[in-house]
This record gives structure tokens, C-alpha cells and sequence, in this order.
């Protein structure tokens, strides 16, 4: 396995390297959100090298989380809550049942169950979808809808309590939760 990695890790880290752009909004709503009075953590399943080039361009394009949880850095990764927790602990986040957990994929959607966390699932940026935005956008509008509706369906089955499209949906989604509405 080590041999593996050894090989695939420089592949994975340019091919992460090659497809940092961040999803439209997303740094205005990292904003609005930080607004809101929320911090910001985020985990992977890539390692710490891999995700170098990925903070880098991030933070050009306006984007850092406060606190970063890789591959490897807890003894089990998703759907173990364990990077949760990590994450959690750094920022002096509680109680759970207060955290945010937002994911595109059904493992991360159960880490958030695992932890206790309110989970938002999002369905057209991420690996559900598994389209680039131009490719999502060129689809005829039936069969964007067809698909959105079957990655929606999954992350509801995962046990997500909410699915929105983008995260830069996520700050108006809280204040709907929030208002009740």
C-alpha cells in the first residue's frame, strides 16, 4: 500500500493542483458565513501534500478554511466522526449538535450522522455528480434535473437533513434553518 501511495500521491497532488477552482460564490459565502459568526473547518481525503497547491490556489481565488482535517491525520477517516471531532477540538467548537456538516458525497453525509452534526448535502458541485460545472451546465435541462434529483436522493438516503446545489447556497439555506422557514 505504501508503494501505492508512493506512486499515485505526486499524480494526485498535480491532478488536485489542476482542478482548484473554486465552485462560484463559494468565497462569498465562506464570507458571509464567517458573517455569521461561523467558523470554517474542512477535511479530505487527501493528504496534507496533496492539498498544498489546493490551500494555495484557494486562497487566491479568496477562500482559506480555519482549520484543515486530512487523509491520515485521524486513526479512521469517513464515516468515522473522527475528523470531525479533530477538527472540532482545534476550533473549540460545541456542542455538536451545533456543527454544520456539509458534504457532496454519502460518507461524509454519514461522518456528519456519526458526530451528531446537522448535515446539508450538496448536489451539483462534487464527486455525486461527478460532472465538471461546464459539463453539468451543458446537459439539456431534463437531464440536469434528472441527475440532480438522483444524487439528491442518495444523499437523503445518507441521512442528510438538507441538499443543496452549491455551498454557495449554504449561507441562505442556514438562515432559512435557522428563521424556521
Amino acid at each position: 500500500m505504501a508503494h501505492m501511495m508512493a506512486d499515485l500521491g505526486p499524480l494526485m497532488q498535480t491532478a488536485a493542483a489542476e482542478a482548484a477552482e473554486l465552485i462560484p460564490g463559494a468565497a462569498d459565502a465562506a464570507a458571509a458565513l464567517r458573517g455569521m459568526g461561523l467558523k470554517i473547518g474542512s477535511s479530505t481525503g487527501y493528504t496534507r501534500e496533496m492539498m498544498g497547491p489546493v490551500l494555495a490556489l484557494a486562497a487566491e481565488q479568496g477562500y482559506a478554511p480555519d482549520h484543515l482535517v486530512c487523509a491520515n491525520e485521524t486513526p479512521q477517516g469517513r464515516p468515522s466522526p473522527l475528523m470531525i471531532y479533530k477538527a472540532c477540538a482545534e476550533l473549540g467548537v460545541w456542542p455538536l449538535s451545533r456543527v454544520v456538516k456539509v458534504d457532496d458525497a454519502e460518507a461524509g453525509i454519514g461522518e456528519g450522522r456519526a458526530a451528531g452534526c446537522f448535515t446539508i448535502g450538496v448536489s451539483a458541485s462534487g464527486n455525486g455528480i461527478g460532472l465538471t460545472r461546464a459539463g453539468l451546465e451543458a446537459l439539456e435541462p431534463e437531464e440536469r434535473d434528472a441527475r440532480l434529483a438522483a444524487v439528491t436522493a442518495r444523499l437523503i438516503e445518507a441521512g442528510a437533513d438538507l441538499v443543496i446545489e452549491t455551498v454557495a447556497d449554504l449561507p441562505r439555506a442556514l438562515e432559512k434553518v435557522r428563521s424556521g422557514a
